[in-house]
């Protein structure tokens, strides 16, 4: 059988069998269709038995539709534009999950179950408006179906987001292959979700202009002073819609979540936690209890639900890739979903934005995503992972939030006794004189930190309560830890403690490499100068040299006394002064006695030595001092220093140790 847009059915009018095509509005059957009431009208005005009416009124045409046969329902979905309007006010009116409607009417059995009845029908009807084949006999061609249902608005994006939110929590399996079916028919509805995006960061905006965090102009909204309690209440309420719709839409259908990157709502959805949600908490504490209960409920729902959108973003574009393509060609590109994890949290770090990052850890761990990673054999960049650990770590610390690592936690939520041991041992290897009490108290004040205890006991900067209780006897029982909530005020006693990571500060130290470039410039030229100071041969160092032999020794400390004219045959002039000598050196004081004498001198001496026993010993100058250090590498050297250092290097290999020269070569290679 031809498909529904080609096919016509035969039909007799007036005597003759006349062929009507099967999608015609001759087949639309006028019907009035009622639009669906709020139950909160059933206490602001409407009474029971007429919402109960009304709704059984609905129940009764959506059954009735749901009966009629493919042409008739397809004809009159298409051509009975007050079904349509019927249908969108219940996806408008109905009470969600979350609603103190739906709480009404659980209270009232006879309207609950009319109402999860008429429910059921909606259901069943979007079912069947989203299928374009039922069987082999009643089809309609693909192409022609999504022409159909774009062109008629059948379906468009604020409706299946309304379908997420109404039927995701317990139909999550048939609305994701309703919705595959109806973006692969009719590719139109990616630009649509597109589109919806960028209204999405409006009505973050719009929030942000009622809460006066957002530019009047910007928001569309004017902020008049506080809110009333109505109003704070229904800005929550608004709130928790978006974020649960916008959730359960990304949960049953997550082919849009690339869209949704591209349009970058994930900036925009951690910096509109960021501003709204400390706001919200703090006008919501100032409630009595009886008014803040369920507001409090309601804000955390949302908080959760914006956490779990902007995760579920982050892992469509990093871990699940990795995991859908861990066994696939290995020439496929690792680091890009790597790289997008990186950006994403390093962007919460360097945008401080504590607020969503921390929650963000309570729900999903940071810690978890990189094991996991690691785990798949990719090398992640250590100094960016370290830049998120630290970051998050000093947030935590700002709020006076438990540091407390998951796996020193036990079973029964308290902290395993064994592992409180080690800690206290480990403090006391650096401070014995402490009471293992007192170290106890101080590790649960400073959230089982041994490195910030040791820190404070050294540094005197123990906060009060605990400095006077230095000697605390075994006995005492510890301290209690103050709770600090999520919204309340900084802990400035003790963020006073903790050193604060200036990220910025560190990032353009860094990047600064000219003083490092200075610093080996200057190690450099000390190295370089270190090869001309060696202005003799060490090869005999420590060794008895010249007349110095092992056996003229007369003790272990005695040199033998050096070999000198008798006086008798000196001449005059050198006996005088050798008397004038000897005189000077009785009121010079003693040279210091070295350990190793320098060879040089001992040389000298040998030298003196051989020439008297010649007998035309004559002293003559000293020998030039060849300087071959010179001066700071980079400035120039003087024609002096540069004639010693070629003069050295010339005679290298002059007297003993002939390859002295091949050696001073081998070590300047290997600098």
């Amino acid at each position: 059988m031809t498909s529904l847009e080609k096919r016509t059915v035969q039909i007799s009018e007036n005597g003759k069998t006349v062929g009507v095509p099967a999608l015609s509005p001759k087949w639309v059957e006028k019907r009035k269709f009622l639009h669906f009431v709020s139950p909160s009208t059933i206490s602001n005005g409407i009474d029971l038995k007429d919402w109960c009416e009304i709704t059984q009124f609905l129940k009764n045409d959506l059954h009735w539709l749901l009966k009629l046969p493919h042409h008739k329902f397809w004809s009159q979905i298409i051509y009975d534009k007050p079904l349509n309007a019927s249908l969108v006010s219940f996806l408008q009116e109905a009470p969600r999950f979350y609603s103190e409607e739906k709480d009404a009417l659980k209270a009232l059995p006879t309207a609950w179950k009319l109402f999860k009845e008429t429910q059921d029908l909606v259901l069943l009807t979007f079912v069947r408006m989203a299928t374009h084949k039922e069987s082999k006999d009643c089809y309609i061609s693909p192409e022609m179906f999504g022409k159909l249902i774009y062109d008629n608005f059948i379906f468009d994006v604020p409706k299946m987001m309304d379908l997420c939110v109404l039927f995701g929590p317990t139909n999550s399996v048939l609305l994701s292959k309703m919705f595959k079916n109806i973006f692969v028919n009719q590719p139109k509805y990616k630009y649509d979700l597109e589109e919806t995006a960028k209204g999405l960061v409006q009505v973050f905006q719009l929030i942000l202009g009622q809460l006066g965090l957002e530019s009047s102009q910007a928001a569309g909204s004017i902020h008049c002073g506080p809110l009333s309690v109505e109003e704070l209440g229904e800005l929550v309420v608004y709130t928790l819609d978006i974020a649960a719709t916008l959730w359960y839409f990304i949960d049953i259908y997550p082919e849009a979540a690339p869209l949704l990157i591209d349009a970058t709502i994930q900036n925009q959805l951690s910096d509109f936690y960021e501003k709204s949600i400390p706001s919200l908490c703090r006008q919501i504490e100032t409630l009595s209890p009886n008014m803040k209960d369920k507001m409090v409920l309601n804000l955390n729902l949302a908080r959760k639900f914006l956490i779990q959108i902007y995760n579920a973003l982050l892992h469509s574009g990093s871990v699940k890739l990795l995991l859908a393509h861990s066994h696939d060609d290995p020439s496929w590109d690792r680091e890009q979903p790597v790289e997008l994890w990186l950006d994403w949290l390093t962007c919460l770090v360097s945008e401080r934005q504590r607020h969503f990052i921390i929650d963000y850890n309570l729900i999903f761990q940071v810690q978890d995503d990189i094991d996991l990673i690691t785990q798949l054999g990719i090398q992640m960049d250590s100094t960016r992972v370290e830049y998120i650990k630290l970051g998050l770590k000093e947030f935590r610390v700002e709020f006076g939030l438990s540091l407390t690592p998951a796996s020193l936690r036990a079973s029964d939520g308290g902290v395993d006794p064994a592992k409180i041991s080690a800690l206290i041992l480990q403090v006391k290897e650096l401070l014995p004189d402490l009471h293992e009490s007192f170290i106890r108290v101080c590790l649960k004040h400073y959230d089982y930190n041994p490195e910030a205890v040791i820190n404070a006991v050294l540094e005197d900067n123990l906060p009060p309560h605990l400095s006077e209780g230095h000697n605390i006897p075994d006995q005492q029982q510890p301290i209690p830890e103050p709770f600090v909530a999520f919204d309340e005020q900084t802990d400035i006693s003790k963020k006073n403690r903790t050193k604060t990571v200036h990220f910025n500060e560190m990032r353009e130290l860094l990047n600064d490499k000219q003083d490092m470039k200075h610093i080996i410039l200057d190690r450099v030229d000390e190295q370089l100068a270190a090869e001309y100071e060696d202005e003799y041969d060490d090869t005999y160092d420590g060794h008895a040299v010249g007349s110095e032999e092992p056996d003229a020794h007369t003790g272990e400390d005695e040199l033998r006394r050096s070999f000198v004219v008798p006086r008798i045959l000196r001449p005059k002039m050198e006996e005088e002064s050798e008397e004038e000598e000897e005189n000077y050196n009785q009121t010079e004081e003693k040279p210091r006695d070295h350990f190793v004498t320098n060879p040089e001198e001992m040389r000298a001496l040998a030298e003196q030595r051989r020439l008297s026993r010649r007998g035309n010993y004559r002293p003559g100058p000293a020998p030039s001092q060849r300087n071959v250090v010179g001066g700071p590498r980079g400035q120039g050297q003087e024609k002096e220093t540069i004639v010693a250092r070629r003069h050295k290097t010339e005679n290298k290999t002059r007297g003993a140790n002939h390859n002295r020269r091949y050696m001073a070569d081998r070590k300047r290679r290997e600098f």
